[in-house]
Order: structure tokens, then sequence, then C-alpha cells
């Protein structure tokens, strides 16, 4: 529906799951009218070991999959997302249908024909759209590894092989000043620095603070980093607002 999607990782139900979501469709549609939620389940015949990827029928469902959820939109039925986890790929749609007779005549009729089953059912919601942003949305954590990744793809297109220790560093937004002191104080006992800068206000009233370690950016160190940052952020009411780096080349 819109054209901002993005993908993150995660667990359900202590299996890796792949999240594909449209960030931005709740701004595209109207949830009064679309209000009632689906989804769609495929057991995937040759997933990869981990269960996220169709492995060697990747190309072929991707085929129908393009086709069926096409033929939805037109019988307005939106798809938002899709969850691949355990060998199976759930699509969910919101609809301004109550039922999913239309939508369960159409992927039958799609996937039979390429010999695969698929179940379509309703979603019970206790408030509209709540399946969206309470299951599938990202948290503060999945939302920011998922920009640490946009960044790490960045800095592998210029040749960096991420494998080099460099300077990063970090920006926390503060509303209190006496909070923003004790986590000024509190960070270097993690080992980071204070930058030049820091404790005044921006634009918008905010307090800023810059931080900076010598760190590893692999996708897995750079996760966990951020993950400390956003929890001691969070502990002294500030905003974590991301990093940066430089390029390491050879």
């Amino acid at each position: 529906m819109s054209e901002y999607w993005d993908t993150y990782v995660d667990l359900i139900d202590g299996k890796p799951a792949s999240i594909v979501l449209d960030m931005e469709v709740s701004q595209e549609l109207d949830a009064k009218e679309y209000k009632y939620a689906f989804a769609a389940r495929l057991p995937l015949k040759k997933p990869s070991e981990d269960g996220l990827h169709a492995g060697a029928e990747a190309d072929r469902l991707a085929i129908i999959e393009e086709a069926f959820i096409e033929a939805a939109e037109h019988r307005h039925y939106i798809n938002v997302g899709k969850v691949t986890t355990d060998g199976k790929r759930d699509m969910f749609f919101y609809s301004l249908h109550e039922d999913e007779e239309a939508l369960a005549l159409l992927a039958n009729k799609l996937y039979f024909l390429a010999d695969y089953e698929i179940e379509v059912f309703k979603l019970d919601e206790t408030r509209s759209w709540d399946f969206y942003f309470e299951f599938l949305y990202p948290d503060s954590f999945q939302f920011q590894r998922m920009g640490n990744h946009d960044v790490l793809e960045t800095l592998e297109m210029s040749g960096d092989s991420l494998e080099a220790p460099r300077k990063v560093e970090h920006f926390i937004l503060f509303k209190d000043k006496k909070m923003m002191k004790q986590f000024a104080k509190t960070i270097q006992y993690e080992g980071f620095t204070i930058e030049d800068g820091s404790f005044e206000k921006d634009g918008e009233g905010n307090y800023i603070v810059y931080i900076s370690r010598v760190d590893f950016v692999t996708y897995n160190a750079i996760d966990e980093l951020t993950d400390l940052l956003l929890e001691i952020s969070a502990q002294f009411q500030g905003e974590y607002d991301g990093w940066e780096t430089m390029a390491v080349t050879e």
C-alpha cells in the first residue's frame, strides 16, 4: 500500500521469525473503514533449516504471492505484512469486509493451481489494528536494529568490511536536565566519553548528550551496543537518537 516496507528478525514462540511490514500503511488507509483483520497461512514445501526462508521455492512463491496480494487489493483486502517462521508463511490483511470468504476463494484458486494448501481466517482483535501495532510493528529495540542494518549496509557499499573497530558516536535526547546529568555520569562507567557540545538544547527544546566509544560495528556487535544504550537511556527518561561513524576502507 505504502512505499515504505522494511524487514526485521525476531523470535516467535522461541523460534526465529522474519517479519516484512508495510511501515506506513496505517497512514494510507482509513482505519475506521479497513477495520477487519485476516491472515492467510501457507506451509512451505521446502523451507530452509531455520524455517525462515522458502529456499528453492522462493522465486515461484514470489510470483504467486504478488498475484494474490494484487488481486486481494482489488477486492479491498490490503496486505500489511507477512511473517515467515517454523516453515510457515502468514500473510496479513486489513479489509472493509467483515468476513474472509472472498479472500479465501481467491487464495485457494491461486495456490491450489500451484499445488499449495492455504488456510484463510479472521483475526480477533480487542480494538481495530491491535494486531498490527502490538504484534507486527517493531518495538524500539527492533526499530533501532532496522536502522542499524541500514547504516551498516551503506558502509558495506562503500567498501567497509566492518571488521575494524572504530570510534562510534551516539546521540541521546533529554527533557529533564537533572536526568541528563545522571545519565552522563552513569554512561562514563560503561567506557563512553562525553563529547563537546553536550548538554545544550536543540531546536525542539531537548537537551542533547553526545557520547562516543571505540567499538566493533559488525551486525551483532552494533545491535548489542544500541540495545544497551536504549536500556540505559530509558532508565534516565532519555531517548536514544541513533549513531554515526566513519567508513574504514583499505
